[in-house]
């Protein structure tokens, strides 16, 4: 961790970052039309980071340049064992980087850690757009055997302003984002742009994704939105084989299509058609299908994917062209809670939870919607635990509390409720303690419900078993005899039994049927080991429903906390609202990486 001393100046040009990244603001006109937003390194999505499982020591240094906003980034998925001052988590586990600032994220990348996983911001309503991929390669030859790979970043595009997202779901009267304007693909989308309405821009095209004929790729899927639930199917590439999931080797799985909620990521193996077979189909270009779910209403979109061939004319799918009713040649199926997560097994034969006998207890976490007020000035909120979580609280940040000293932790009180401490509003676990994190799906005030992408920052748990209805021992017990084996992940659903999605102020469901306030209609459990201590956030990755509240924080280990690495306390202690210097003379910018001088 000594490379975090260049929290201080740089002493010469043996000391240099891995990457930098400048998060800033700048013009994005996804579908043609023009928005202000944030970007890393000037685009959306940043640039595609890559490591190496294994390394122990991942250095990257993060610039603000903007003017007047705060900022963090978010290593989605990494476990943080060792550097829980580089999750990226304002209040939680770092002060946020000021304008004109800059934070140097150091950690390390265990063995076994190799797969997809993506960074982004999380301040405020930026991430939108600003996010990335970030790649673990495999330190020797991976499990599967495949030529080439592809990344694909799904996202979804905006016309309001990220201050007005934001600002509209805090106010009272409640205003709902709305679905998207346009869903993205590695940023792009088509569109066609309205000047009268919106500054517009040429050139915006379905993004394409170029293969070689008959050869095995490995497509990496980064749930990048903000809010979309997707489905994806490709043209006339009827099945593939899942392999990873949130970063997670999986053994080979066929599937018709794929499901990505927010945050989460797969790997699956695609086997390119011959020339013969192209030939034969007559084009070499194929859609790929992309819609929305969980919503009341859809939002659409697509990427291509073409075959580079000179043997063939390109004929098929036009990325300048617009989208057609994909659905009529690739269909998707509706709503369906567990896709195929009931029968997906972990690669690795020895990998398994910790034993029942090991469980200390049971946590719940019940993330409930919330009305207040007057119905002319009526505030739309989330709880956990009666809390609306804001990431402005604590006013010192939870980690940097518990290094200086000061941070007190009531087991007894939380154990007493359900794992919920009242005081630091927090479920705090102690050092190597095994528990069962339970996800209830409850009813809101409209009797309305959701799906949730529940994120977990740190260490992996396992997934022992998703639910629809009550929870009960005895719903568990079934649930987990349905299941193969449970797998790791760090996003995970938590559906319902009654399909119904809150779609805004008119109050709207996804279905007619309505359910009592606080029943529960659908859960999840986690098995969580906890050996990795930090301040780690736990909430729903719908950024919509974040910002509204939901969230909270686990505390674990906080007594056996690693230590801060030499040189590294003063900056990290303190909130630096002042630019800082940074020496410049002693490396050189090129395409995000730092060359380090020889001379």
């Amino acid at each position: 961790m000594s490379a975090l001393l260049a929290m201080q100046p740089l002493v010469g040009a043996a000391w240099a970052p891995d990457h930098i990244l400048r998060i800033g603001n700048a013009t994005l006109a996804a579908d043609c039309t023009e928005r202000q937003s944030v970007t890393i390194n000037g685009t959306s999505p940043g640039p595609t980071l890559r490591a190496q499982e294994g390394d122990n020591s991942v250095w990257i240094r993060v610039f603000n340049d903007m003017e007047a906003e705060n900022t963090t980034l978010h290593w989605h998925g990494i476990s943080q064992y060792g550097s829980p001052f580089a999750d990226g988590t304002p209040a939680t586990s770092q002060w946020p980087i000021a304008p004109g600032n800059y934070f140097d994220y150091e950690f390390k990348l265990a063995a076994g850690s190799a797969g997809t996983y993506m960074y982004h911001t999380h301040v405020g309503f930026s991430v939108v757009t600003a996010y990335g991929a970030f790649i673990v390669e495999d330190s020797d030859a991976p499990p599967y055997d495949y030529d080439d790979e592809r990344v694909v970043v799904l996202g979804d595009f905006y016309y309001k302003s990220d201050y007005n997202l934001s600002a509209g779901l805090l106010a009272a009267p409640f205003k709902w984002t709305n679905d998207p304007q346009a869903l993205t693909v590695n940023g792009n989308a088509y569109g066609e742009c309205d000047s009268e309405v919106k500054a517009c821009q040429s050139g915006c095209h379905t993004e394409v994704v170029s293969v070689e004929p008959d050869r095995t790729y490995r497509i990496r899927v980064i749930g990048a939105t903000a809010l979309s639930f997707l489905y994806m199917a490709l043209e006339d590439h009827p099945s593939f084989e899942l392999i990873e999931v949130d970063g997670d080797y999986v053994n080979t799985h066929k599937a018709s299509f794929l499901e990505v909620a927010s945050g989460q990521r797969y790997s699956f193996l695609l086997r390119t058609k011959s020339i013969d077979e192209l030939r034969a189909l007559g084009k070499t270009r194929f859609w790929a299908n992309l819609e929305s779910r969980w919503r009341t209403t859809r939002s659409y979109g697509a990427w291509i994917l073409e075959y580079n061939t000179t043997k063939l004319p390109g004929d098929g799918a036009d990325p300048y062209s617009t989208l057609p009713h994909l659905n009529k040649t690739i269909p998707l199926p509706d709503e369906a809670p567990f896709w195929v997560m009931n029968e997906v097994t972990p690669l690795d034969a020895t990998q398994a939870p910790p034993d029942d006998s090991e469980v200390s207890r049971t946590i719940f976490v019940d993330g409930t919607q919330l009305n207040s007020g007057p119905s002319d000035a009526q505030k739309t909120f989330w709880q956990t635990h009666g809390y609306m979580y804001s990431e402005e609280m604590p006013a010192t940040p939870y980690l940097i509390q518990a290094y200086q000293g000061g941070l007190t932790i009531d087991y007894d009180a939380a154990i007493a409720n359900e794992g919920y401490d009242n005081t630091t509003h927090s479920l705090p676990v102690r050092a190597g303690e095994v528990v069962d994190i339970v996800f209830l799906n409850v009813a809101s005030a409209s009797g309305t419900l959701e799906a949730h992408p529940w994120h977990i920052h740190g260490k992996h748990p396992y997934v022992m078993a998703y639910g629809l209805g009550e929870f009960s021992e005895e719903a568990y017990a079934a649930a987990r005899a349905n299941m193969t084996a449970p797998i790791k992940r760090d996003t995970v659903m938590v559906c319902s039994r009654v399909n119904a999605v809150y779609a805004g102020p008119e109050g709207m469901a996804y279905s007619n049927t309505t359910i009592p306030q606080g029943q529960v209609a659908g859960w999840t459990v986690f098995r969580l080991r906890a050996d990795v201590p930090g301040a780690f956030m736990l909430h729903c990755h719908i950024q919509p429903h974040f910002t509204m509240g939901m969230g909270t924080v686990l505390l674990i280990g906080m007594e056996e906390l690693p230590p801060l690495p030499e040189g590294f306390a003063d900056q990290y202690m303190t909130y630096n609202a002042t630019p800082q210097d940074v020496p410049t003379s002693f490396f050189a910018l090129a395409g995000g990486r730092v060359i380090r001088r020889t001379s």
